[in-house]
């Protein structure tokens, strides 16, 4: 995550963090966010300012929650499931608390499922040795 100046000067990083293994699919609402962040009028954020991962595990938030710090605005969207919470709710509380100083956390009921190779999605390193 390199920090870059914005066209206002501050920089600014989003996270979208979804509930499935981005091998196996991603959420459509991600995609949608993604799709609206990158337009003119979301924000017209740069791909390098936006993460998308899958299910937070403890190390991820860890490493997330003293990253985030170093942006001037941070945006935090987190989709999950409809149904039984899950440890995964637990760990996204934490990114809540970092990403509420310093910007926005959404969270919401993101149920549908995209096909990650229909997106022509490259999964990371990281992506791939946990598959």
């Amino acid at each position: 995550m390199a920090t870059k100046k914005s066209k206002n000067g501050l920089t600014r990083y989003a996270i979208l963090v979804g509930a499935t293994d981005l091998l196996q699919g991603l959420q459509k609402s991600l995609v949608d966010f993604k799709d609206f962040l990158t337009n003119e009028t979301g924000g017209a954020w740069r791909e390098n300012e936006i993460m998308i991962t899958g299910p937070l595990d403890w190390s991820l938030v860890q490493l997330l929650q003293a990253r985030l710090r170093e942006y001037d605005f941070v945006l935090v969207y987190r989709c999950r499931f409809s149904g039984a919470r899950t440890a995964q709710d637990d760990y996204g509380e934490k990114l809540k608390s970092v990403a509420e100083e310093r910007g926005i956390f959404i969270s919401a009921v993101c149920d549908d499922i995209v096909d990650a190779r229909e997106l022509r999605y490259e999964a990371t390193d990281k992506e791939v040795a946990r598959a």
